[in-house]
């Protein structure tokens, strides 16, 4: 029995113990690894399958500081929690309400941002510049609860938390997305399903509207991955073009663009006037 099904079953006051044995063991039993993340500007490790170990640190700039550890594990026991209360019966309805919970935790953006939050609770906390640098050191993810400055390199590696306790095999992602021509580094996640895989992104949404047009709420986006594209996508850095869609009285209906998306380094390519890529 997964750790989904257990909570499904258990009483409320059972929630929190089965969480933190999942999480301990899935911590032990995880891929080592220092850090993920942009380590060097366009390089990226690109592809982490599972749950992201607890000492790891994520690094979301090209700056040597700016980074932030993963000890932080209270939105699993919310999560945990979350799911009881709203009923949460299947796998697919746990990836969809992720959207929802991401946008709690973190809040919607603001006007403040991940530099200055972990720089204020760095000065906050130290008197001298090597206390100061120490503090850094100690930076993490939950710092960024509430707050509304989290992106897309802290909402994947919630969700890779969250979907790996509860029993999904997940991929934290690093590279590349361009909609419109506008390109910029992203990270998002990859799930295995039951005959193929999907890629997930949680932090370019897509609107659901009602029958009369009003706003309903906000889904991830989902873009279907053969078993051979999700080869060629985590180990050969492919890129893949997925229409994009919104959902009108919960019918998907294409917006007429694209987004593209691939894994690790990209460098666009430019075509010259005999349509050859330079």
């Amino acid at each position: 029995m997964d750790v989904f099904q257990k909570i499904l079953e258990c009483n409320e006051e059972e929630v929190d113990s089965i969480i933190e044995y999942a999480i301990n063991e899935a911590n032990m039993n995880a891929n080592q690894v220092d850090r993920l993340g942009f380590l060097n500007y366009g390089k990226s490790n690109s592809v982490f399958k599972g749950f992201i170990p607890l000492k790891t640190r994520i690094k979301y700039a090209s700056i040597n500081i700016e980074d932030y550890g993963m000890e932080t594990t209270d939105f699993i026991y919310e999560f945990a929690h979350f799911i009881k209360k709203y009923n949460i019966h299947s796998k697919a309805a746990l990836i969809h309400s992720l959207e929802y919970f991401v946008n709690s935790y973190f809040g919607f953006p603001g006007k403040i941002d991940r530099e200055t939050i972990f720089n204020d609770i760095a000065w906050q906390t130290s008197t001298t510049d090597e206390e100061y640098f120490a503090a850094l050191d100690n930076n993490k993810l939950g710092d960024l609860k509430g707050k509304g400055a989290a992106e897309c390199t802290e909402r994947g590696a919630l969700v890779q938390q969250v979907l790996s306790i509860f029993g999904t095999e997940s991929y934290y992602c690093i590279g590349c997305v361009d909609m419109d021509g506008r390109q910029e580094g992203h990270c998002f996640n990859i799930v295995k399903r039951k005959n193929d895989y999907a890629l997930l992104d949680y932090s370019i949404p897509i609107v659901s509207y009602n029958e009369d047009g009003s706003f309903r709420e906000y889904y991830p986006f989902v873009g279907s991955l053969t078993n051979e594209e999700f080869l060629d996508f985590i180990n050969n850095g492919v890129i893949k073009s997925f229409d994009d869609y919104f959902i009108a009285d919960r019918q998907l209906e294409k917006t007429g663009k694209q987004r593209m998306y691939v894994v690790g380094e990209y460098e666009k390519k430019e075509e010259n006037k005999n349509g050859i890529s330079l």
